[in-house]
């Protein structure tokens, strides 16, 4: 389900500040399953679960989602 670009761009603000290697965002499209963000540096999948918890409710998206995120390569 696509979301708007500023929820993408602010998960990849909070995983930059957990991981500064991920870099800055480039582009990205989705699946069926998320989306799949491309960055300087690498490819992040973002899950659709933690897409809408960072649409509807930001506070919801925990510390250890964004760690997953900034370690899955």
């Amino acid at each position: 389900m696509p979301v708007p670009v500023f929820v993408i761009h602010e998960l990849i603000q909070e995983i930059h500040a957990l991981e500064s290697r991920t870099g800055f965002y480039m582009s990205h499209s989705y699946n069926s399953s998320g989306a799949i963000v491309l960055t300087i540096t690498r490819k992040i999948k973002i899950r659709n679960a933690i897409l809408n918890r960072q649409f509807k409710d930001p506070r919801k998206v925990l510390r250890s989602d964004l760690l997953h995120l900034a370690n899955s390569y």
